[in-house]
């Protein structure tokens, strides 16, 4: 599965790579905040903050390629570590193409993985993890000039949470 998904980034990859030179590329940072990605002492789920790194390469006027990297901080009850990232690649359609302001739809795919550890004490720790990939649905906005502000709010397929992040992105 981590073969195919890895070929799939590659193809996007090589089509960006064939494109104008004169599209413009951003890159920048971000927070996030994710539901269903965190555990409370109750066992029932709950929303983590993450931080990300995100590139924006627009292909045209309106429409843009924007891989993505987000490392999540799930909170969990003593005895649990959780480790959690996903992995992005996303398409926008900029429906409002204003100078100062985009608005733009969000589709696109991700490769989410999940780790879960158990200390049981003397008995030993337990291990496991999960992967999977899905499709990323939503909605996001950014400001225009050098520096961008954005926020996206976009559904995860994977593990059916919603994320909302807000960030920055400069030219480079």
């Amino acid at each position: 599965m981590k073969k195919k998904i890895l070929f799939v980034f590659a193809i996007v990859a090589l089509v960006l790579v064939g494109q104008e030179v004169s599209a413009q590329m951003k890159l920048g940072g971000n927070l996030v905040l994710g539901t269903k990605l965190s555990i409370d002492d109750d066992g029932s789920e709950a929303a983590a903050f993450g931080i990300g790194v995100k590139g924006l390469y627009e292909l045209n006027e309106s429409f843009s390629i924007a891989p993505g990297f987000t490392y999540f901080f799930p909170s969990s009850p003593s005895g649990i570590d959780l480790t959690e990232y996903v992995l992005d690649v996303d398409a926008h359609y900029n429906f409002v193409k204003e100078e100062t302001l985009k608005v733009y739809a969000i589709g696109g795919l991700n490769y989410s993985y999940i780790d879960a550890s158990v200390n049981f004490g003397e008995f030993g720790t337990f291990s496991g993890s999960d992967s999977k990939v899905g499709l990323n649905l939503g909605i996001g906005a950014r400001t225009g000039g050098d520096v961008q502000f954005f926020g996206d709010f976009k559904y995860n397929t994977a593990y059916e949470n919603v994320n909302l992040a807000v960030g920055v992105l400069f030219n480079i």
